[in-house]
C-alpha cells in the first residue's frame, strides 16, 4: 500500500496521547474508524436504490430444493429463488442449511460507552488519541475515544445466554475498563450492549458454495472483524454468483466441525480459562 507502520516505544506513548498499561504500540496508518450503524444503514439504502427488498422479523425456517432452485419457508410465507446466500454469522442455525451444524461457534462480545469526557478527565488519564486500539491478549480488549469524547471499551462477553450471565459480563467489562483506565473509574458508562461474534474451527473466515447444494452460498466466521470482513465477503460472494469472481484460497477451506456437536459451547469455559491464565 506504500504506507509504513509506526512502532511507538512505551516511554513515548504519553506523548501520543495513549497513556495506559501498555509496553508499546504498533500503529497502522491506513486504518480508520467508522460508525457501524450508519455504515449498515448506508449499505441498506444503496441496496434498496438498486432494487433490493428487505423483510425484517421474518426468519427463514427451512430451505427446500424446488424446480432447479429453492423455496425458503418463513412463518409469514415463502420465497422462491435460484440462489441463496446464508450470511447469518454468529446467529446462524444448526439446520439452515444442515451443512452448518457444528461448523461455527458463536461467542459473545460486550461493549460499554461512557458519557462524554471532559478535557480535564482526558488529561488525568493521559488518553487523548482517537486511535482505534486493541491489545494483544488472547481475550483481547478493544477501545477508542469517539469524536464526541465518549470512550468505547469492549471485550469478550458471557459464555451463557441469560439475564444473570449478561449482568455478570457487563460487570466484568466495567471492572476491566476501570483497571486499564483508573482515572476514569468514577466516570459513568451510560450505554452497554452485547452481540455474537462467530468463530470457525480453523479461525479463518469462510466464503463459498455450500457443498451438495448448488446455488447455495455462505459467508461467515469473521472473528470479531465483521465490519470490514463481512463487506469483503459480500463482494466475493457477489462475484461468485455473477460468475466472474474468485475467492482467496485461504477462505475456501472447508469449515471443519467442532467436537461435541450442539453442545460445543461447553468447550468455551475451559478454553477461556486457559486464555485468561495466559493473559495474566
Amino acid at each position: 500500500t506504500g504506507t509504513e507502520p509506526q512502532l511507538i516505544a512505551e516511554k513515548d506513548l504519553p506523548a501520543h496521547g495513549m497513556n495506559g498499561p501498555f509496553f508499546g504500540a504498533l500503529t497502522l496508518p491506513d486504518g480508520f474508524g467508522i460508525n457501524p450503524r450508519k455504515y449498515l444503514f448506508g449499505i441498506a439504502d444503496a441496496a434498496q436504490r438498486a432494487g433490493a427488498q428487505f423483510f425484517q422479523n421474518s426468519p427463514v425456517t427451512g430451505i427446500e430444493p424446488d424446480n432447479g432452485g429453492y423455496t425458503l419457508r418463513t412463518a409469514a410465507g415463502t420465497i422462491t429463488c435460484q440462489q441463496v446466500i446464508v450470511a447469518t454469522n454468529g446467529y446462524s442455525s444448526e439446520n439452515i442449511p444442515d451443512w452448518l451444524a457444528n461448523r461455527y461457534m458463536p461467542a459473545q462480545s460486550n461493549v460499554l460507552v461512557t458519557r462524554p469526557l471532559t478535557n480535564e478527565e482526558l488529561s488525568a488519564q493521559g488518553w487523548t488519541s482517537q486511535q482505534m486500539a486493541y491489545d494483544t491478549r488472547d481475550l483481547l480488549h478493544y477501545f477508542r475515544l469517539m469524536p464526541d469524547n465518549r470512550f468505547l471499551f469492549g471485550m469478550r462477553g458471557s459464555l451463557m445466554s441469560s439475564s444473570g450471565s449478561e449482568k455478570r459480563a457487563r460487570k466484568r467489562t466495567r471492572s476491566h475498563f476501570e483497571r486499564m483506565f483508573p482515572a476514569w473509574a468514577k466516570v459513568e458508562s451510560n450505554h452497554t450492549w452485547s452481540g455474537m461474534v462467530c468463530l470457525s474451527r480453523n479461525l479463518t473466515p469462510f466464503a463459498g458454495p455450500v457443498p451438495g447444494q448448488p446455488g447455495v452460498y455462505a459467508g461467515l466466521a469473521y472473528h470479531g472483524n465483521g465490519v470490514a470482513m463481512g463487506s469483503y465477503t459480500g463482494m466475493l460472494l457477489a462475484g461468485l454468483i455473477s460468475g466472474g469472481g474468485t475467492v482467496p484460497q485461504v477462505m475456501q477451506q472447508p469449515m471443519a466441525r467442532f467436537p461435541a456437536g450442539r453442545w460445543r459451547r461447553a468447550l468455551l469455559p475451559p478454553a477461556y480459562l486457559l486464555r485468561f491464565l495466559s493473559d495474566l
